[in-house]
């Protein structure tokens, strides 16, 4: 798997492949509009996201699609697309809890752009486990 210069991969990008094109898409119909900046994104042309430990001891990490601040408040941004393998949605399901309880730490949130036929993927998890999240499609 062939990596952009300027993108990094953390283990949830293993699974499923980064589409630069839908993560701008979020951050033109959503980060920007919602008036966030710091933005931070794991695509070509913007400094990209720290990594967040998958645990404290743990060697994994993840970097979160986007990252953007208002009224020093930061906030998440992954891009909700399903998958058909039961690892990847492991791992995804793990990123989303860990991005929603470091937003809620931060008094920030957790946001899941979802494009078209990736809605009942998406609530489905949020469903399933206990992740504070608001889901907006692009």
């Amino acid at each position: 798997m062939s990596t952009e210069q300027g993108m990094e991969q953390g283990i949830v990008t293993d699974g499923q492949d980064r589409d630069p094109e839908l993560i701008q898409k979020m951050i033109d119909k959503i980060v920007v509009r919602k008036g966030f900046d710091e933005i931070k994104a794991n695509i070509e042309g913007y400094e990209s996201p720290s990594k967040i430990r998958r645990g404290k001891d743990s060697e994994e990490y993840y970097i979160p699609d986007v990252t953007g601040v208002v009224n020093g408040r930061k906030s998440y941004f992954e891009l909700g697309l399903k998958t058909d393998d039961d690892e990847t949605m492991r791992q995804v399901v793990t990123k989303w809890r860990l991005l929603a309880n470091l937003a809620a730490y931060k008094n920030g949130k957790l946001y899941l752009a979802v494009p078209r036929g990736h809605m009942a993927f998406t609530n489905r998890i949020l469903a399933d486990y206990p992740i504070q999240a608001e889901v907006v499609k692009i």
